[in-house]
């Protein structure tokens, strides 16, 4: 059966009682819009994708609540917004935990055997990153190591800026991977965050 809706109300009406075909015209005709929003608080356009894949699931998710005769544009950027603080949130109490078993670490350590972890770490560190591919590596390192932004890296290496988001995105994966350590992982992050 088609669906052919004779306005944005309709359309409105049509997602909430969860139907797919409404459900895909509000995505084509808000997304760019939600991407351009989120992009505003977020300035990675990589990050913006996945709040807009985020925006749209929460949306199907509570279809229901939708008011056809309400600002559905407000509607949806509050669900934005809430996504945005949400992660921001959650980055800001992952940070301070990283912060508190940093200063944790220093402080139960003595100066002898920061030095030896901290080699064996960054040891530990370079093997892991000699065996990522080639141009992920040289992304990663540029960003994490010589200091360069995401625009110097694409323009140096002639690639786009999301590109080198998802290359950096993927390398601090990866790493993650490796170092099942949750203690270790800590550190490096700790030295990879002052470059």
């Amino acid at each position: 059966m088609t669906y052919n809706p004779e306005s944005i109300n309709d359309t409105l009406k049509g997602l909430k009682s969860g139907n797919k075909r409404a459900f895909s015209i509000v995505f084509d005709h808000y997304s760019s819009q939600v991407f351009h929003f989120a992009l505003h608080f977020v300035r990675s356009e990589y990050d913006a994708e996945e709040i807009t894949q985020e925006v749209f699931v929460k949306l199907w998710e509570t279809k229901e609540r939708i008011n056809p005769n309400q600002n559905f544009s407000a509607y949806l950027f509050t669900i934005t917004r809430n996504i945005v603080f949400n992660r921001h949130k959650k980055k800001v109490h992952e940070w301070n935990y990283l912060d508190y078993l940093t200063a944790f670490v220093r402080n139960n350590s003595s100066d002898t055997d920061k030095v030896v972890l901290y080699d064996e770490l960054q040891t530990l560190l370079n093997e892991h990153i000699s065996s990522m591919p080639e141009r992920r590596r040289n992304v990663f390192i540029m960003s994490r190591f010589k200091g360069l932004s995401h625009k110097e890296i694409a323009d140096q290496l002639g690639l786009s800026v999301k590109t080198v988001e998802v290359h950096i995105r993927l390398a601090l994966k990866e790493l993650k991977a490796k170092l099942d350590n949750d203690y270790q992982f800590v550190l490096v992050f700790s030295f990879l965050s002052k470059y």
